[in-house]
């Protein structure tokens, strides 16, 4: 009796533990403020993929997707987070914790602030629940990190970098990768997210799906897509926060209440004219009454004495 209630106490707290730390992967997550509308090193973004066609039998035509970290039910027990696969999740598409990774430089000749371009190489680092820094990975060659479904390249956390961990932008067009190499990339562009190693691109599986703790995700892979045999979306993009600047929010303000006051001056003056108007037409209707009494008193002293000559005729 004993030993069964130990072990439901102890399946209690395994729930709870693991409620906590779903719970965690959806709080909110930070994004960098880019008000240059600019990728840089070191900013922390959230990759959307805009449109992804479901599978045959779907109710929904089409819907977003937003890459994220997504720890398989076992591993979220044991509150650990190295392996697990990056999917697209097509129900959170603010910044959490789970879906927030940061750009950071491979090479020494990039700082961290420094603007990013189309062709230099960088590694995603995703922050986990636990505080630790784990690197998006595809591991090439191994048929023990393919997709289930795909059997294309799985992409997945790892703790160190590595050759297999580099990426690279380009644009989505390819008349357009040649004249824009070495251009910075704004926020928000279409571009494909491309392994260095492979020269293949990141793709959301549009017909194969993966259950997760969060419900059905798409399944992410690296790999030419194959448009004969299945389809993907490929189509990305490195989104972050376009905030204003606290300086430009000050300005702002101090703008808005210089406003405020110039507003408030000219209310004041109106009413002070409006004042001057009122005594000016209560001034002019007193002379007009005092115009029309003069009036009314020549009239009668007019007519007096021609009466009196009237009557005095008569007599």
């Amino acid at each position: 009796m004993y030993e069964l209630r130990r072990s439901a106490e102890k399946c209690r707290n395994a729930e709870r533990e693991f409620q906590e730390l779903t719970a965690a992967l959806l709080e909110e997550g930070d994004v960098s403020v880019c008000p240059d509308g600019l990728l840089h090193f070191g900013d922390s973004v959230i990759i959307h993929a805009p449109v992804v066609q479901p599978r045959k039998g779907c109710p929904k035509s089409s819907f977003p997707c937003t890459l994220a970290a997504t720890p398989p039910r076992h591993d979220l027990y044991k509150n650990i987070y190295l392996d697990s696969p990056i999917t697209a999740c097509p129900h959170y598409h603010q910044p959490v914790v789970k879906n927030v990774f940061t750009i950071t430089p491979r090479s020494s000749n990039f700082e961290e602030g420094s603007i990013l371009c189309y062709g230099d190489s960088f590694d995603l680092v995703h922050v986990a629940v636990n505080g630790e820094q784990l690197y998006v990975t595809s591991p090439v060659g191994s048929a023990l990190h393919s997709a289930r479904e795909s059997r294309r390249q799985e992409v997945l956390l790892k703790k160190s970098s590595s050759a297999h961990s580099a990426w690279r932008l380009q644009p989505y067009d390819p008349t357009l990768r040649l004249p824009f190499d070495g251009q910075p990339v704004e926020v928000g562009s279409r571009i494909q997210l491309v392994q260095s190693m492979t020269n293949q691109p990141v793709v959301v599986e549009e017909e194969f799906t993966t259950n997760t703790i969060f419900g059905q995700e798409q399944e992410v892979s690296v790999g030419v897509v194959n448009r004969a045999t299945t389809r993907a979306a490929s189509i990305l993009a490195f989104l972050t926060w376009t905030r204003r600047t606290p300086e430009k929010k000050e300005k702002e303000t101090e703008e808005i209440l210089e406003e405020d006051v110039v507003q408030k001056e000219r209310e004041i003056q109106e009413k002070i004219d409006e004042e001057i108007e009122e005594k000016k037409r209560e001034e002019e209707t007193r002379e007009e009454e005092n115009v029309e009494g003069i009036r009314l008193v020549l009239d009668n002293s007019d007519e007096s004495p021609s009466d009196e000559k009237l009557n005095h005729e008569d007599n």
